[in-house]
């Protein structure tokens, strides 16, 4: 199956599964220094890192 990609998604990389995205996300925050959270996009199928700050930790001051 074909999916029409957002064009945004282009310029980001795509995670499979949340399992990858997680894995990546602890390793980029070690080498980078940032917080990093993940989240699913409907447009690719995909999940894609961020380094903005989290819905609920925003809102609700949540931490995971």
């Amino acid at each position: 199956m074909v999916y029409k990609i957002w064009r945004q998604c282009g310029s980001k990389k795509r995670y499979r599964d949340e399992h990858a995205a997680n894995k990546y996300r602890k390793i980029f925050e070690r080498e980078r220094g940032k917080k990093l959270d993940y989240y699913w996009c409907e447009y690719c199928k995909g999940f894609h890192l961020t380094s903005k700050e989290s819905y609920l930790e925003k809102y609700y001051a949540v931490s995971f």
